[in-house]
């Protein structure tokens, strides 16, 4: 495999367009692979609301059963919407503060390591893909979270939310969710840099490029940050479904009811869908970039 430039480098020439472009192709795709693993994750996330706590083989037994095999595709339509739009987003942004980020930092003088860079600049382009997109996510959960043989179609459940809620029942759990996805994905990004600094290093010492290195920096990426604010994103869950509670109240009432071990519920099966997206994501986003340089070269 040819040796493939860091895109995601600390000062990268990416352009924004450049970034928007990958960024959404590497959503779509991953998405496509992935959508099962997603709606069991949310399914075990969610069913401790009601008082059970089923294995996961049961559960995706139970769930083929009852609903069939479409069923784990249940809210892919606004899911697939949100992965364009957050994988767009997110690169984008990530690109356009990571240029302001280095201005800065030459301003004052100042030239912070790259995995600190990484981390201040993935947690703002997680803001921003994260209020860009959020309507869609607490949809996806909507969606995926029904239990029933039939499909909701997603325009009968925005005018449910819409009725119940108004406009701002698209935004619950908005909070939680800012603070789960920022501290993801500042770790994710900041992990990445550590990995790909470290594939640089074996390079070096071994005379030849890691295979697969964009991959399995997204893995070791998506792992560390997925372990570390996994409990953060079980409650975020719990909030779009339920609405009314405060985060405070929903982390009391979690704990009392299924200790340190039910804000892991369903950790698992994430990290086996996290894990392989954030591979394929990072893959398909450098790769993107190289592919169209190469077809602008021509």
């Amino acid at each position: 495999m040819k040796s493939h430039e860091d895109h995601l480098s600390k000062g990268s020439t990416v352009s924004t367009g450049e970034s928007l472009f990958a960024g959404s192709v590497s959503g779509a795709l991953a998405r496509a692979v992935t959508a099962p693993l997603d709606t069991i994750k949310i399914r075990l996330q969610l069913q401790s609301m009601h008082g059970t706590k089923t294995p996961v083989l049961k559960l995706v037994a139970q769930l083929l059963r009852r609903e069939g095999v479409s069923a784990l595709w249940k809210g892919n339509v606004p899911a697939e919407i949100l992965y364009i739009l957050y994988g767009g987003s997110q690169f984008a942004s990530y690109s356009v503060l990571d240029k302001a980020f280095c201005q800065i930092q030459s301003d004052f003088n100042v030239d912070l390591p790259s995995s600190f860079h990484s981390l201040f600049v993935g947690s703002g382009s997680g803001l921003v893909s994260t209020l860009v997109t959020y309507p869609f996510d607490l949809l996806r959960t909507h969606l995926a979270a029904n239990n029933t043989k039939s499909f909701v179609p997603m325009t009968a459940k925005c005018r449910e939310i819409y009725a119940n809620f108004g406009v701002l029942g698209f935004f619950s759990g908005l909070r939680p969710s800012l603070l789960t996805i920022v501290s993801s994905t500042g770790v994710f990004f900041m992990t990445y840099s550590v990995a790909r600094d470290a594939a640089r290093w074996a390079k070096k010492e071994m005379g030849h490029e890691v295979w697969g290195v964009e991959a399995i920096c997204g893995f070791v990426a998506g792992t560390v940050s997925k372990a570390t604010t996994f409990p953060l994103d079980t409650i975020r869950k719990r909030m779009q479904i339920s609405h009314r509670k405060r985060v405070r109240e929903m982390l009391v009432e979690h704990w009392k009811l299924h200790g340190l071990r039910g804000f892991y519920s369903g950790f698992g099966v994430s990290l086996l869908k996290t894990a392989p997206t954030s591979a394929l994501s990072m893959a398909i986003y450098e790769y993107t970039i190289t592919a169209t340089r190469k077809v602008r070269a021509f």
